[in-house]
């Protein structure tokens, strides 16, 4: 899909001039040291990977000067870094030149054509001058090629917060020196309890001796009378210090419990803080992409976006990029009349979108896209969702609260064939699907001819958010506060018969009650005794009461996510590690209450038909040591409906793809740690990983490159160009 090239560029040159001010800073460190003396191996891969990186990144914006100079420099770094040139001390001058030129360059100046083409010249000079016999430097065996510093991404953080932080970290000290002292202690009352016990078992045969002789009838033996009577001052001694001991080791865990907790909270704020970008991050990069996809269907249409300072968990920002994309290509598609539709109807011919945002509470935001379109036509989702089998045969319409759910399910269009936008029925149920798994939900209005509203309930961040914890048989579980509508305990008299069904009249309503062992098929027995215990899901009429065995409260947890083999097992968001060590699985709300739907009190299916699971949507794996050419290969493939992942170097993207799933791979060759070449050539040993496709991009343009490149095994080898993107697309559609 066409982008809008000048909102990218604007965003990449932005992004350059960050990345390059980190480079050129490291290039800056470097070379100052190659004035003393010849560099070491390591310092030359170091501004190698630096100058190549720059070079790449320059050519992603179409900065020429810079990339030109690199380019001349790399080639002189490599014929140094493979001994096919000498070292002289005079380059170390010419290197802090060129250095100075690229800064020049970097902050905005027009370098003279001649003084580049000079400058380049000179460094090629440089690389074709071969090494003495003296100074050759030795081989290095390519098993062993120094690797450059890894480098990892960057995150800019204001002075007073390193401040907090540094207070953070005394603060720790001195906790775990407390806690050292407090281990101490109680391994010595430990200890104490130990000689306290293996006293006891010295005198378990003297007390036999004395018991016995009680039971005859006989005159204690005195001697062992005494002996009994000192253990047993010994021992009262030693209680009394133990006592001592354990109510000081009370008082002093009970402070560091607070004081801890007082520092465990302000650093997680602390660490939240840094997480947070402004929401404009995300937006302000769509109001061009609507007017692209506008134009691409004949259409006009803005977006309007809010003027807010509301900041959210970067990782939110990134998971809700794929699932806006879809809705305002929906809307686009399938909302927005074609402009002289639109003058009929009494409206403008250019289509209006709005975003707004707002925070409801501490912990979540809503984020409403509303549009002034045709709005859903409920009586066509009826029809196709009857035809797909959603919905059994009706006799007349239903409400379009029943209705506008649909859209959500996998596989329901309105459209009779797919569009260059959207008609297959998957977007809405793939934003449905991603938004959940953020721990959100979404819901849907429509006023016909008049437009359509998304509203999107999210959490503010991903570190922690508040369960209520429930005891079900032995199994405890955890489900999100903000799914839980009412904590009910009522007498069991409250639950009626209605139906077949076990029912609970509650604010004037029938509610279905449904027990949770059943749904989630655990074994327990069912619930028993005058009190019952129950929570809500859902919202008002559409509401379920889910009973359990007891409702043990509400805490803040972190959510772990699942394993690979469990990424998407149903009923589970993930899990959490509780204060006593156990490992809790916290329930998915809306997999939850779409259980319950499917289920008669009596453990028996409804009739309800099930929907079909949501085509997956495609993931591919993007690696560049670049970031600004990363961001550039993830908006295109983003763009196009792709969920992108980026990864820093090929080692970095071999543990992604180790622990993630995948559709393709799409990687730079020259990178630090692990190189495109190796990396595939590891996929390729590897029998789980084998089979995934490997699209090669790189700026290594000799036929000998592309040919090693298909040896190792990838499947396309493309030279990077700049913004030239159908090339990259095509390859990725083709081979998905």
């Amino acid at each position: 899909m066409p982008l809008d090239r000048q909102a990218l560029m604007q965003r990449l040159l932005a992004s350059f001039q960050e990345e390059a001010a980190e480079r050129l800073a490291v290039l800056d460190s470097e070379l100052p040291t190659w004035q003393r003396g010849a560099p070491t191996p390591a310092s030359v891969e170091t501004v190698f990977r630096e100058v190549h990186s720059l070079k790449g990144a320059a050519r992603a914006v179409g900065l020429l000067e810079i990339e030109q100079i690199c380019h001349a420099w790399e080639a002189c770094l490599l014929a140094l870094r493979q001994g096919e040139a000498t070292f002289r001390p005079e380059q170390a001058a010419q290197f802090l030149q060129t250095l100075q030129l690229l800064k020049r360059a970097h902050g905005g100046d027009t370098l003279p054509p001649e003084q580049v083409k000079q400058a380049c010249a000179a460094l090629t000079l440089a690389a074709a001058t071969p090494p003495t016999a003296s100074q050759a430097p030795p081989a290095t065996p390519a098993t062993q090629r120094p690797t450059a510093r890894p480098r990892g991404q960057t995150v800019r953080v204001r002075a007073e917060q390193f401040e907090q932080f540094a207070y953070h970290s005394e603060a720790l000290r001195q906790a775990r020196l407390q806690m050292a002292e407090l281990n101490r202690r109680s391994q010595r009352l430990q200890a104490d309890f130990q000689r306290l016990w293996q006293r006891r078992l010295r005198h378990e045969g003297l007390l036999g001796r004395l018991r016995q002789q009680l039971d005859a009838g006989q005159t204690a033996d005195p001697a062992a009378l005494r002996q009994l009577l000192d253990w047993q001052d010994w021992s009262q001694d030693l209680l009394n210090e133990m006592h001592g001991q354990s109510q000081t080791l009370r008082q002093s865990s009970g402070q560091l419990n607070h004081e801890l907790g007082n520092l465990s909270e302000a650093h997680t704020r602390s660490v939240d803080a840094l997480l947070q970008l402004p929401c404009r991050s995300l937006l302000d990069e769509l109001p061009a992409l609507v007017s692209d996809l506008a134009a691409q269907t004949g259409k006009q249409a803005s977006l309007s976006l809010p003027d807010t300072e509301l900041r959210v968990d970067k990782r939110v920002l990134d998971a809700l990029r794929t699932p806006l994309l879809h809705l305002l290509r929906n809307a686009i598609d399938h909302g927005i009349e074609m402009p002289l539709e639109r003058r009929q109807a009494g409206k403008p011919a250019e289509g209006r979108l709005s975003i707004e945002l707002s925070q409801h509470s501490a912990s979540h935001f809503t984020l409403l896209l509303e549009d002034d379109g045709a709005g859903i036509d409920t009586a066509r989702v009826q029809a196709r969702a009857e035809q797909s089998g959603l919905l059994p045969a009706q006799d007349g319409p239903l409400p379009s609260a029943q209705l506008l759910p649909l859209i959500f399910a996998a596989g329901l269009s309105t459209r009779q064939s797919a569009s260059v936008l959207s008609g297959r029925g998957e977007g809405l149920a793939i934003v449905r699907a991603a938004l959940e798994q953020l721990g959100g939900d979404i819901d849907v209005a429509s006023t016909p001819g008049q437009g359509c509203r998304f509203i999107l309930h999210l959490p503010l961040n991903r570190s922690s958010f508040r369960v209520v914890l429930v005891q079900v048989g032995e199994h405890r579980f955890a489900v999100p506060a903000n799914a839980v509508r009412r904590n009910l305990r009522l007498p069991a008299s409250a639950l009626q018969q209605r139906e077949g069904d076990s029912t609970l009249q509650f604010d004037g309503l029938y509610l279905p009650v449904r027990q949770l062992a059943e749904v989630l098929a655990v074994d327990a027995p069912p619930p028993s005794g005058t009190q019952r215990q129950l929570f809500l899901l859902g919202e008002g009429m559409q509401q379920i009461a889910v009973e359990v065995d007891q409702l043990l409260g509400d805490q803040e947890i972190t959510l772990r996510a699942l394993g690979k083999p469990l990424r998407r097992l149903r009923n589970l968001l993930g899990a959490t590690v509780l204060g006593d060590g156990s490992v809790v699985p916290v329930l998915h709300p809306q997999d939850l209450y779409r259980s319950c739907l499917q289920r008669r009190a009596n453990g028996q299916p409804t009739a309800v038909a099930r929907a079909p699971s949501a085509r997956r949507q495609a993931r591919i794996l993007v690696v560049d040591d670049s970031f600004t050419a990363r961001g550039l290969l993830r908006a295109l493939l983003e763009t196009a409906g792709y969920a992108v992942q980026t990864a820093n170097d090929g080692l970095e993207a071999w543990n992604a793809l180790r622990q993630g799933q995948f559709d393709l791979l799409v990687s730079d060759i020259e990178m630090p740690r692990l190189d495109g070449f190796a990396l595939t050539e590891k996929l390729r040993r590897d029998p789980a990983l084998a089979a995934l496709p490997v699209v090669l991009i790189t700026a290594l343009h000799r036929d000998e490159d592309r040919a090693r490149g298909l040896e190792v095994g990838a499947n396309a080898y493309l030279v990077k160009g700049g913004l030239e993107t159908d090339t990259v697309l095509s390859a990725v559609q083709r081979l998905l």
